[in-house]
């Protein structure tokens, strides 16, 4: 077995965990945009939708084109 150095040890863990905070930080930052989308068009066109169903209301006869 070699003996590794306690320097290059804790160096190579510091290393990790400066890498893993980049990539979470990428992935997090994914989310956050991906939900900052929902909520600005998503929600609102989820309203209109709504909105305009209840104005022209749902009888039973259905229009297809």
């Amino acid at each position: 077995m070699r003996n590794n150095n306690p320097l290059f040890a804790i160096l190579t863990i510091v290393a990790l965990f400066i890498g893993g905070g980049i990539i979470l930080s990428a992935v997090l930052g994914l989310l956050s945009g991906l939900f900052w989308l929902a909520i600005r068009i998503f929600i609102p066109v989820a309203i209109a939708v709504w909105i305009v169903r209840v104005i022209t209301g749902r009888g039973r006869s259905r229009r297809y084109y």
